[in-house]
């Protein structure tokens, strides 16, 4: 079967995707990205859209990027599946792991679409999943934090096993960040043909965030 991935560009959804792609049993054709309308970044983690479009090239999969605002995101993401549908793309990829109304949220539009939604990492224990990502060699770079559930030092970290264990200490955290703790950019892996080029730049807060601007 012919899939897209549903794409932020982080630790999650690669697994996601590179899960499907170990397996054998279906093909990734392309990685959707909604992006901001109103400027250069995806929705989900705020990273610049030259930067995903780098990853797409270096993982060797065609990319789409969507502009939606907040008010018309789902009619945008319908529209989008539907255009890949066209395409013979018959399912989703997802790296939801166990946030049952996220899961409903995409069930609901991809069966109005009439595409099928894959989960491949859900209700994996996360200490197992941040291990696995750890272990398969992806090279994964936070670039945002919640400063309501996590300090500043771990804003442009390397996602590792130090990192992890960091994240352990706090009581409540999700080291996966399902929970949106910290957002990920991963730059390199097993599957990448190379890694991605980037450059860090300032750290900005706004909205109870730090962010860490790549280039």
């Amino acid at each position: 079967m012919l899939l897209f991935s549903s794409w932020s560009g982080g630790k999650d959804c690669m697994l996601a995707l590179y899960r499907i792609q170990k397996s054998g049993t279906h093909q990734v054709k392309v990685l959707l990205n909604m992006c901001d309308a109103g400027s250069d970044v995806s929705r989900s983690h705020g990273i610049r859209q030259e930067l995903v479009a780098r990853q797409a090239e270096a993982l060797g999969i065609e990319l789409l990027q969507p502009k939606t605002d907040r008010a018309g995101y789902e009619q945008n993401f319908k529209a989008a599946i539907l255009k890949l549908k066209e395409q013979g793309i018959a399912g989703g990829v997802f790296g939801d792991i166990y946030l049952w109304e996220h899961r409903h949220w995409i069930e609901h539009v991809c069966s109005d679409c009439g595409v099928e939604a894959i989960f491949p990492l859900w209700d994996n224990p996360v200490n197992e999943l941040a291990a696995e990502i750890i272990g398969e060699g992806f090279k994964t770079l936070t670039v945002s934090v919640n400063a309501k559930q996590l300090t500043e030092n771990f804003i442009g970290r390397i996602y590792d096993q130090e990192f992890v264990a960091e994240l352990s200490e706090f009581e409540g955290i999700d080291v996966c960040a399902e929970l949106g703790e910290f957002h990920t950019f991963v730059y390199d892996g097993p599957n990448f043909k190379h890694a991605v080029s980037f450059q860090k730049g300032a750290v900005h807060f706004r909205d109870n965030h730090w962010f860490l601007e790549i280039i």
